[in-house]
């Protein structure tokens, strides 16, 4: 599998480059069709009843109790179970994050899931991916992988253009809350006249910067977010209330992420991969 896991990785990468960098560099989200093969959508779906059955500590239903559907989340999925580790590090996302991002290099950050079935009444507030993060940059980006059939009208909402914005301050997603001591201003009232939603099919990736604001009543599914640092990123030892990546991380603000490899793992490396290129 690895040999083909490698032919993937590198056409995903040329594929993003060339079908969605420009988008993605004038929007701040661009669609790659077909770059998730049928066998790691079948593992990831798989991988969606077992992180609910062995949800983290992190975990949230955040639908509410009179609703049909469910809408869960859960974060760092890699950290425990074998199968997004296995994406995370061999599936084509890290490339498809050097692909729209040009970088060289590509580190793990971490990984999310969403469940949001129909009939979930609760909207998804607007944010910025970044405001949550523990890491700054340029490029940092988010590929998101749906493993179910969306129509545009249930597509995660994004506002084009404000990848160009500041960081805003977060929300909690269970209350709206926002959070404490950040240092980071508000985010103001959000017209979302001009969203662009896309129409997803599994085996798509939806890629778009750590700055743009997104949100909506969209309900898609099943997917997984999985979060990117290419070659600008750097730690942020960030004021006030939570953030992720979770946990010690050992590193002073503005150190390179390649000083701490386990937590921050290599995931794309453009040398390798065309040394790699040259013996298949």
């Amino acid at each position: 599998l690895e040999a083909t896991f490698e032919r993937e990785a590198r056409a995903a990468r040329v594929r993003a480059a060339r079908e969605a960098r420009e988008t993605y560099e004038r929007e701040g989200v661009a669609v790659v069709r077909g770059v998730v093969s049928p066998l790691w959508v079948a593992l990831l779906r798989d991988g969606c009843e077992e992180a609910q059955d062995e949800a983290s500590e992190s975990a949230q239903y955040l639908n509410k109790p009179t609703d049909a559907g469910v809408y869960f989340t859960d974060l760092e999925l890699a950290r425990r179970l074998p199968r997004f580790a296995a994406f995370a590090l061999h599936g084509p996302c890290a490339a498809i994050a050097a692909g729209v991002t040009g970088s060289r290099t590509v580190r793990y950050l971490y990984d999310q899931l969403f469940v949001k079935e129909r009939h979930v009444s609760v909207a998804t507030p607007w944010h910025q991916d970044g405001g949550y993060w523990r890491v700054r940059g340029d490029d940092l980006c988010s590929v998101f992988v749906p493993l179910d059939d969306v129509a545009a009208a249930d597509s995660l909402a994004f506002v084009p253009g404000t990848h160009r914005w500041a960081l805003h301050n977060p929300a909690h997603f269970a209350d709206g809350t926002p959070y404490s001591g950040t240092s980071l201003p508000a985010l103001p009232a959000i017209d979302d006249s001009n969203a662009r939603t896309f129409a997803l099919r599994p085996g798509d990736a939806l890629v778009f910067s750590s700055r743009i604001v997104h949100g909506g009543r969209g309900n898609w599914g099943r997917a997984l977010s999985t979060r990117w640092a290419g070659d600008d990123v750097r730690f942020w030892s960030r004021p006030g209330e939570g953030a992720v990546p979770t946990g010690a991380l050992w590193l002073r603000d503005g150190q390179a992420l390649a000083d701490n490899p386990s937590a921050f793992p290599l995931a794309w490396d453009e040398e390798e991969h065309q040394g790699a290129a040259a013996t298949l």
